[in-house]
């Protein structure tokens, strides 16, 4: 039997892969700026808040009575979303129950790695469209299309803001891609982890047509990393395949309270994320201004990628890490090669970040910062 190998009654295992898993490096402590987690104190005050009674844990929850509230909360039909203990787990599902037919995945590179991870557990050909590596904004929009129209019907998956560069598609872009999709049979998968820190509402913006599938987090725009819980919404087709895989069951009763009290708060945290946007371009405009030959590639997320040229990534790393901050090197991924990814947080957390890697040059101003900030809304009042 081939790529096998056996046990001491010689059951046959599969090879294990020849690559170690991934494992998320622990840090005991400081701050991490590195995973896209929602630093907030707002958010920690909601969370602290939240009472989860003791039954939450004691007992098993009903999953069919948990998914009709969260559905009629997000106001989506319940047979058009299914959720799962987390977005690794909603991008395995796809690939290996719905990508299982025509074994094709279209994907911008550099992605997020589960995509490519899970395509390679489940024997998918991955079809890559890269993204310019010398610079990252550069995705070459024309190549994607083209490979679309070619390809045989396949899964074509976009982040969206992309993770992990940050870039955002436009409103035009995603409606010319979901069109080629439809017409030329193909299943479009939008990723939508870091949704709440962008400009578009995917489902505004296209709808719920048959050929497209939402991965929706709420690790990153509802601070719920920890809970581990996602959705995916699409036809109810596809859900009833999805739903084979009872994944709803392996969500925790305490997760589900937790969704259920965040969601009810939902103008709350559109003013968290707001107030991260905005501490965003703020932090992108004193990097620039003090180092101006450095590079930072255009984010809709809650981090932004930044080119240290002349300095290497390294040294910028270390330097934060002197400090309790944890950022990261990009270099060791794909078309990444240079970069430094900084997580976003709260103003007064990015103040102190600024002050550990520009100690002797920068300084916080509350009346420039606001000047900075009204200035920013008013230009995209005008655009």
């Amino acid at each position: 039997m081939a790529n096998t190998t056996s046990v001491n009654n010689n059951y046959p295992l599969p090879l294990a892969p020849e690559r170690p898993s991934r494992q998320r490096e622990f840090l005991s402590g400081g701050i991490n700026l590195r995973s896209g987690e929602l630093h907030h104190k707002a958010l920690t005050k909601i969370l602290q808040e939240i009472i989860v009674p003791p039954q939450r844990y004691q007992f098993y929850p009903y999953p069919q009575v948990e998914h009709e509230h969260a559905a009629k909360i997000l106001g989506i039909n319940s047979s058009s979303i299914y959720f799962t203990p987390g977005s690794d787990i909603a991008i395995g599902l796809l690939l290996r129950l719905i990508a299982c037919t025509t074994k094709r995945l279209i994907i911008p590179i550099p992605n997020y790695f589960g995509w490519i991870d899970h395509a390679n557990l489940n024997q998918i050909d991955i079809l890559p469209i890269y993204f310019d590596d010398q610079c990252a904004e550069n995705f070459c929009i024309k190549t994607l299309l083209e490979i679309i129209q070619a390809t045989p019907p396949s899964i074509v998956a976009i982040s969206n803001p992309n993770s992990p560069t940050g870039i955002e598609f436009d409103n035009n872009t995603l409606l010319e891609i979901s069109h080629y999709c439809a017409k030329h049979g193909h299943l479009l998968v939008i990723d939508e982890c870091f949704i709440a820190f962008g400009s578009i509402n995917h489902l505004e913006l296209l709808g719920q047509p048959e050929h497209i599938i939402y991965v929706r987090s709420f690790s990153k725009g509802y601070g719920l990393a920890g809970a581990r819980i996602a959705a995916i919404i699409a036809s109810s087709a596809i859900i009833d395949i999805l739903s084979q895989e009872r994944t709803e069951s392996a969500i925790s009763g305490s997760t589900w309270t937790l969704l259920q009290r965040i969601l009810a708060k939902k103008e709350h945290f559109q003013k968290i994320c707001q107030s991260i946007i905005q501490t965003r371009e703020y932090v992108i405009e004193i990097i620039m201004k003090l180092r101006p030959n450095w590079q930072i590639l255009p984010s809709g997320a809650n981090f932004i990628n930044v080119k240290t040229i002349g300095d290497h990534p390294a040294k910028l790393v270390e330097t934060a890490a002197l400090g309790g901050f944890y950022i990261r090197d990009m270099s060791s991924q794909e078309r990444m090669n240079g970069y430094t990814r900084i997580g976003i947080g709260e103003l007064d957390l990015m103040v102190k970040f600024l002050k550990q890697i520009f100690p002797s040059e920068y300084y916080f101003d509350e009346q420039i910062y606001s000047k900075s900030i009204t200035v920013n809304n008013d230009e995209k009042t005008v655009k």
